[in-house]
């Protein structure tokens, strides 16, 4: 839903052994990966969806 709306989602992962936060608003789903617009990057990345460990909705955004 997230994605439909344009909505920024706070990203919790598993990058080896860290687990890093993450401020981005989901694009696409690209098989095992999620495309999204990194906040803190300011890029494009993707994530594998087996290393997501929780992801919690904040708002809107439709400026990204």
């Amino acid at each position: 839903m997230a994605m439909q709306d344009g909505a920024k989602v706070v990203l919790i992962y598993q990058k080896g052994d860290q687990v890093i936060e993450r401020i981005v608003t989901p694009r696409a789903f690209k098989g095992d990966l999620v495309v999204c617009y990194d906040h803190f990057k300011r890029a494009r990345r993707h994530y594998k969806l087996a290393n997501i460990l929780a992801a919690t909705r904040i708002g809107k955004s439709y400026d990204c």
